[in-house]
């Protein structure tokens, strides 16, 4: 026997699949907009945003002409806390690491004054600080225009997702390092006291000079 399925039934049951595949976009949608809010919101207010407050540009002019685009982050107690939370937060970490990291991340500014520094140079050579004879200077100089150079000068060699994700600026076309400055000057003097004002990180060599600036005082 043949069995007809009436006009009005077939159209309740279409009715109803598209009821239940609208049912499906919906719970998608709110899952989707519930997720992904939440993780630009903590972006943007946390750690970006702290990343931002130590982070400067500068740039080198030879002839009115960019020559070298600088980028530095200083890695204070407070960076250093925002990254550490931020790194766990994304990958994750359980409670054993995470607090390994975080004290790990806290007492590294008890030992120097480190910063992650991102060099862009329409010439590779330029943007080499790591050879025997660099072309370029670098030194840190605090508000009383006292300076100290570099203990280790690191680059780099990371510049995957891990690394670009909480230094942005950081691209393929630039190179990054890692620069560590002595707590001290060479009289046992603190080279960064409480009362400092301000400190540069300056770069300076043949085809010009740049200098990076951080407030310390409101």
């Amino acid at each position: 026997m043949k069995t007809v399925v009436s006009g009005r039934w077939s159209v309740v049951r279409k009715i109803l699949r598209l009821t239940a595949y609208g049912l499906q976009l919906i719970a998608l949608f709110f899952l989707t907009s519930c997720a992904v809010p939440n993780v630009v919101k903590r972006a943007e207010s946390g750690y970006l945003s702290v990343l931002e407050k130590w982070t400067r540009e500068g740039k080198v002019y030879e002839n009115f002409e960019t020559k070298v685009l600088i980028n530095a982050t200083y890695k204070t107690q407070e960076f250093r806390a925002s990254y550490a939370a931020e790194y766990i937060n994304t990958f994750l970490l359980d409670g054993e690491k995470g607090d390994e990291l975080m004290k790990g991340e806290m007492e590294a500014p008890k030992k120097d004054h480190e910063f992650f520094l991102s060099i862009h140079t329409p010439n590779i050579e330029w943007s080499d600080l790591g050879k025997k004879e660099p072309i370029w200077a670098l030194y840190l100089v605090n508000d009383a225009g006292e300076t100290v150079s570099p203990l280790d000068i690191k680059k780099v060699k990371e510049k995957g997702p891990g690394v670009v994700r909480f230094y942005p600026y950081f691209t393929e076309w630039s190179v990054g390092y890692t620069v560590k400055f002595p707590l001290n000057l060479p009289d046992g003097r603190e080279f960064i006291t409480p009362e400092a004002k301000y400190i540069k990180l300056v770069l300076t060599g043949t085809p010009g000079k740049g200098e990076l600036v951080w407030n310390l005082k409101p």
